[in-house]
């Protein structure tokens, strides 16, 4: 085994991306659920907060005594 480069060239693609502007972000007015998406990672967020909570509060406790 070596760890010399082989000698077929690589291949070529022959598309290249254009960007319209020099800025990379991506402007949050084009992403359609941005929103509804953050709303519902914030529920997940919250109903695991509450169940870790529970569990540490509630559940552990009565197994341990």
């Amino acid at each position: 085994m070596s760890l010399a480069p082989s000698t077929k060239p690589a291949p070529r693609r022959s598309g290249r991306l254009v960007l319209e502007s020099t800025d990379p972000a991506i402007p949050l007015d084009r992403v359609p659920f941005l929103i509804s998406d953050l709303k519902r990672v914030g529920v997940v967020m919250v109903i695991m907060v509450a169940l870790l909570v529970a569990g540490a509060e509630l559940i552990i406790p009565r197994l341990i005594a």
